[in-house]
C-alpha cells in the first residue's frame, strides 16, 4: 500500500483536457461567478457569492482545509490556460472509517463538455492511491440530473435517498447518496 498523503505539498492533477491545481486569490472573480449564477445556485442552499471579499473569504478556507490537513479543494483550469473555469474536491475525510466525500462545481459555459467527469475521474484514482480509502461518497440534490450522470459515468452506485433533507429556495428537497468502493473502482480499471 502507499503511503497516506502528508499534505506537505499541493497535489496538481493533470488529465487530456485539464490541470487541476490550488485556489489562488486571482481566483475570486471566477469564483463569484460559479457561486452567483443561478443555474449552479439551483441545487445549492448557499447565498450568492456576491462580493469580492465574500470569494476571497471561500478560497482562503478552501486553502485552510488542506493546512488542517481535512480536505483538498482544486481550481479546474483547461490544459494550457490558466483561468479557474471551476472547482472540485475531497472533503470529510474519515481517517478511522477510511472513506470520503467530494464535490463539484463548474461554470455553465463550460457544461456538457465532460470537463467535470473528467476532473473527477482523476481526483478519485488520485485519492484511491494517496488516502488509504475503502470507499468515496457522495450527494446531489434529487433532480440534479447533470450530477448524477457524472457520479454513475465514475462507477459510483445509486445507494438511497435522504426524504426531504434540505432545505431550498423555500422547500425541502431529497438527498440522493451515491458511494464507490475501491473494489468497484479497481475492476473498473482493468
Amino acid at each position: 500500500m502507499a503511503p497516506i498523503f502528508d499534505f506537505l505539498e499541493f497535489p496538481v492533477l493533470e488529465t487530456t483536457r485539464l490541470r487541476l491545481r490550488q485556489l489562488r486569490h486571482e481566483d475570486a472573480p471566477a469564483l463569484s461567478e460559479l457561486f452567483s449564477s443561478p443555474d449552479v445556485l439551483r441545487f445549492l442552499s448557499q447565498p450568492p457569492l456576491d462580493t469580492h471579499d465574500k470569494a476571497i473569504g471561500l478560497i482562503d478556507w478552501f486553502n485552510g482545509a488542506f493546512d488542517k490537513h481535512e480536505g483538498i479543494q482544486w481550481a479546474l483550469t483547461l490544459q494550457g490556460e490558466d483561468q479557474c473555469i471551476g472547482t472540485c474536491g475531497l472533503y470529510d475525510w474519515e481517517r478511522e472509517h477510511h472513506y470520503l466525500d467530494i464535490g463539484y462545481h463548474l461554470l455553465p459555459a463550460y457544461w456538457g463538455k465532460g470537463y467535470t467527469t473528467e476532473a473527477c475521474k482523476a481526483m478519485i484514482a488520485w485519492s484511491f492511491e494517496h488516502m488509504d480509502l475503502h470507499r468515496i461518497q457522495a450527494d446531489c440534490t434529487d433532480g440534479n440530473i447533470a450530477s448524477e450522470r457524472v457520479l454513475t459515468k465514475c462507477g459510483f452506485k445509486l445507494e438511497g435517498i435522504w426524504r426531504q433533507k434540505y432545505w431550498e429556495h423555500g422547500r425541502f428537497v431529497d438527498n440522493k447518496q451515491f458511494g464507490l468502493l475501491r473494489s468497484e473502482f479497481e475492476a473498473l480499471q482493468r
